[in-house]
C-alpha cells in the first residue's frame, strides 16, 4: 500500500494538488492573439514547470515548439476548446518559445496558462 509519505519520498513530481519539489506556485493566465502568420504564443521560460494552451476560437490553431508555426503542421489544437498540456509529470515539458498560427482569416484567441 502506498502512503502519502511514500509519494513524498518518490522524487520531484506533482500529482494533482499533492506536490513534491517542483510544483508551480504562481500560475499566470493570458490570451495570445493568433493570426495567419506565425507568432509567439508563449515566450521561452527556463523556470516553466507547467503550461496549458486552449484554443478559444472557431478555427483550428497549430503550435510548434521552438520553431515558426506552419498551418497544418506541428501540434493541432482543434476549434472550440482543443488543448495541449505540458508538464514534467506528463514527460513533455518544454521551456522554449511556443509559436502559433491558424489557416483562416482574422484574429483568433489562444488561452495560455503557465506555472513557474
Amino acid at each position: 500500500m502506498t502512503t502519502v509519505g511514500d509519494i513524498l519520498r518518490a522524487g520531484n513530481r506533482t500529482l494533482g494538488k499533492l506536490s513534491v519539489n517542483g510544483a508551480y506556485t504562481a500560475p499566470t493566465h493570458s490570451a495570445a492573439t493568433v493570426t495567419s502568420t506565425t507568432g509567439q504564443a508563449l515566450a521561452a521560460n527556463a523556470n516553466r514547470k507547467y503550461a496549458l494552451l486552449v484554443n478559444d476560437s472557431d478555427t483550428a490553431i497549430y503550435i510548434k515548439l521552438g520553431a515558426a508555426a506552419v498551418a497544418n503542421e506541428g501540434i493541432r489544437l482543434n476549434a472550440n476548446g482543443g488543448s495541449y498540456e505540458m508538464s514534467d509529470l506528463h514527460g513533455n515539458l518544454y521551456t522554449g518559445a511556443i509559436n502559433a498560427i491558424h489557416g483562416s482569416t482574422g484574429n483568433k484567441t489562444l488561452l495560455v496558462t503557465e506555472g513557474v
